[in-house]
């Protein structure tokens, strides 16, 4: 169990160190306890008078999750189920140089087997393919739990099984990056602080109800502390798909040719939140197209195409 201090505690909740004080001298923090003159209290302690939001309180099951959770059922390979597990598996490897085509990716979907092109494919390619696709499916059957520490680390160990990632020495799945590094436009979170910077970003979250530019902030703040020695950016953006799903949001899906605003957006996401922003709004009007075309096809589309020879 990871315990904060009152000091730490009292920033995280705003409220004065008297003030928390006060409330453990009435038992009012569960879990809180008192080691050689010093309190410690849970991590996911909740502030007293606040009430917890519950997973019925975030919002109802959107229409667009109905349909996705139908078609996954179903293993639907016409519709906007697949759509959103291919793409989102080529485009989010392919920004991170995996370089299957999406016909490949398709096949890995769909036959579980894979044709080469002209160049040599690369197992650890196709691996990553496939356990974004099966991370995916786990995502849309829990996108409506609560964001924590322990849900990041579970996406992230779908993500790496089996990969030479996991392969590596002190790189085990769904563990946090033991080794300080340098991130764009800085220094990513000292290794020793990963958890209680990821304990505080989650806990700040799960406040209240998200937006979409709530979720962005998330985003970069994660990034910012890139918890685990790779991964970071495969991890995020099926977080912000995770949590658009949850709050009825426009999906989106930032493809491999807008990479670079996507990054600079992230870099500039303090001084000019418009920049990541309108990358995201033009996500979601690609994703609405989409969506239209494939409610489209599956409305002109024979039941039985054998019925129609």
């Amino acid at each position: 169990m990871e315990y904060y201090s009152i000091r730490e505690i009292s920033k995280l909740w705003k409220v004065s160190r008297q003030m928390v004080m006060k409330y453990l001298k009435h038992g009012q923090i569960p879990g809180a306890i008192l080691e050689e003159g010093a309190w410690k209290i849970p991590y996911n302690a909740v502030k007293p008078g606040t009430i917890p939001v519950k997973e019925e309180q975030t919002s109802e099951i959107s229409p667009l999750l109905k349909k996705l959770l139908y078609q996954q059922h179903r293993n639907n390979h016409y519709g906007i189920y697949e759509y959103l597990l291919l793409n989102m598996a080529y485009s989010s490897n392919r920004i991170a140089s995996n370089r299957l085509t999406r016909q490949q990716v398709q096949m890995v979907h769909r036959a579980h087997r894979i044709s080469p092109n002209f160049e040599p494919v690369k197992v650890n390619d196709v691996l990553e393919i496939f356990n974004h696709l099966n991370t995916t499916d786990f995502i849309l059957k829990t996108c409506m739990d609560r964001l924590t520490v322990d849900y990041i680390k579970k996406i992230h160990s779908l993500l790496t099984y089996g990969t030479f990632f996991d392969q590596k020495k002190g790189n085990g799945v769904g563990t946090l990056r033991p080794k300080p590094i340098q991130i764009p436009g800085g220094i990513a979170s000292n290794p020793a602080l990963i958890l209680k910077d990821l304990h505080g970003l989650t806990m700040e979250y799960e406040n209240g109800k998200a937006d979409l530019l709530k979720i962005l902030d998330f985003h970069v703040q994660f990034e910012r502390i890139h918890p685990f020695s790779d991964y970071n950016g495969r991890v995020g953006r099926l977080i912000m798909l995770k949590e658009c799903l949850r709050y009825g949001i426009d999906p989106f899906i930032i493809d491999d040719r807008r990479r670079s605003a996507y990054f600079h957006g992230i870099a500039s996401w303090d001084e000019d939140p418009s920049q990541l922003t309108e990358v995201v709004l033009q996500a979601q009007q690609r994703f609405q197209n989409m969506m239209d075309t494939c409610n489209k096809f599956e409305f002109d589309r024979h039941a039985n195409p054998r019925r129609m020879l």
